[in-house]
């Protein structure tokens, strides 16, 4: 089904309608992991720098300014413009916090605390705020305040080795650790919410990529690992098990078959392989997975009109609640879009919004 974006609804009534977020990270796991609560009924204001906002507006394939990327990621958002490097903007979010249930930041450790918004400086004015803060590596040891990326802590985590074929290594082709940190974080800030309902008050989450991503590869990819001393029985990887086999029109992944299936279509291997209970799937290339039927079947891609970027197409909420469900209704927002209506939300005239907006610090 199409909508237009302006016919959307922006009223709440997911499970978590009447949360409050201030999201003030960037890039991928801090915006993914605030549009998962977005997408289930909070409302998220995003902070951003007045001028050029999140990086990941000018990431990968866009059309009319707006990045594919972009739009998944902060729909359901507001976007609310402040320069975090003048006092009255740190002011400005300080006054933000106030009126949230949580906070969310991904800068690297001991920037918020120059900035006076970490959590040791809010909690004692704010007992029932939960915040959660992002980092690669962690808030201590030797890398602590090196920059990260995704691809930096697939390297460290031991997934490029075992990717590696034919002794090199080779990276996952999607930003897998930001990923799986934002759907940690996520997890981890429904957790707090819920200790709080039951009488726990505010708390700190600290949270980095680098301990996700262990968390995230052990239980297979590093079962060798988890035996010290000898006496354990080592493994083959798990990927082992299976094979790609190349049919007469395509490729299917099945259990290793040691056999040849070229000369059989793929819906035949699939079809046989159905009817004896193996478990097989089609390789579908991108562009198939728009059109693959179960796909289609379970409504999971959501097609859209976006203001400016035209017609596009979003995997909807993956979660599918039976009372409260919730699902994509705003699109991503234009840099400031709701600036002054939310400061004004504050009580701040426009007369001073405009005043500020001369001096730089909103947008």
């Amino acid at each position: 089904m199409t909508t237009d974006a302006s016919e959307q609804s922006t009223g709440s009534k997911g499970p978590l309608a009447g949360v409050r977020v201030l999201d003030l990270s960037a890039v991928v796991s801090g915006p993914m992991a605030a549009v998962m609560l977005a997408d289930q009924g909070a409302e998220v204001i995003k902070i951003e720098p007045p001028g050029w906002g999140d990086g990941v507006r000018g990431l990968g394939a866009s059309r009319n300014g707006v990045s594919a990327i972009f739009t998944l990621i902060n729909r359901n958002k507001k976007s609310v413009a402040i320069n975090l490097k003048h006092p009255q903007g740190c002011a400005l979010v300080a006054d933000l916090i106030s009126s949230v249930d949580v906070v969310m930041q991904n800068f690297r450790p001991g920037k918020m605390e120059k900035l006076g918004l970490d959590y040791h400086s809010l909690k004692s004015s704010h007992p029932d705020l939960i915040y959660l803060s992002i980092s690669g590596m962690g808030e201590v040891g030797p890398y602590r305040g090196q920059k990260v990326y995704d691809y930096v802590i697939q390297a460290m985590s031991g997934l490029l080795e075992a990717q590696a074929v034919e002794n090199r290594y080779a990276m996952v082709r999607t930003i897998i650790f930001d990923k799986v940190t934002a759907l940690t974080a996520a997890q981890a800030i429904t957790a707090a919410l819920f200790a709080r309902e039951r009488g726990a008050g505010g708390q700190h989450i600290s949270l980095s990529m680098l301990d996700t991503a262990l968390y995230f590869n052990w239980p297979d990819l590093m079962w060798n690992q988890s035996f010290e001393g000898p006496g354990s029985a080592k493994a083959g990887d798990l990927a082992d098990m299976y094979e790609i086999a190349a049919t007469e029109d395509g490729a299917v992944v099945a259990h290793h078959l040691g056999t040849d299936l070229r000369h059989y279509s793929t819906e035949a291997i699939l079809e046989l392989f159905a009817q004896h209970e193996i478990p097989v799937g089609r390789v579908n290339s991108r562009d198939a997975v728009l059109t693959d039927p179960q796909i289609t079947a379970s409504g999971t891609l959501e097609r859209f009109s976006h203001p400016r970027a035209g017609d596009m197409i979003h995997p909807r909420s993956p979660a599918r609640f039976s009372k409260t469900e919730v699902g994509s209704q705003r699109p991503s927002p234009d840099l400031g879009e709701h600036t002054a209506d939310v400061l004004m939300e504050l009580g701040y005239s426009i007369e001073t919004l405009q005043d500020w907006a001369r001096e730089g610090i909103i947008g």
